[in-house]
């Protein structure tokens, strides 16, 4: 199976492929599809599962297809981490990811300095 298969955006398709993926992993082939109905997914698996891609990849690709007209942008997803470093990690892939996508993303933590 390939991440042709999964209903992504020719534009997320393009990103993956330049991350040097080609085909999804099992959790990814699961949770990708019902995430993209719109359905909730609560997920456990080893580190290096990808996880991370297995969600932020649907959650662009929903946002992208719903555009907000005009010129407001309100805050339409938000992720928690329990650390700023998982925080980082999923804010790089989300930027990763979305390079090809009209979508702005950012990475706000607080409580401990960042070079300490």
């Amino acid at each position: 199976m390939s991440f042709d298969t999964l209903g992504l955006s020719a534009e997320l398709l393009r990103a993956v492929s330049e991350q040097g993926y080609s085909e999804p992993t099992p959790v990814q082939r699961k949770a990708i599809p019902i995430i993209l109905e719109g359905k909730d997914v609560m997920a456990g698996a080893q580190t290096g599962t990808g996880k991370t891609a297995g969600f932020t990849l649907p959650l662009l690709q929903r946002l992208s297809r719903n555009p907000i007209p005009g010129g407001r942008r309100p805050v339409r997803a938000l992720v928690l981490t329990p650390t700023r470093e998982l925080a980082a990690q999923v804010g790089a892939s989300v930027a990763s990811y979305g390079r090809y996508l009209p979508l702005r993303s950012a990475v706000i933590f607080g409580g401990v300095k960042i070079n300490p």
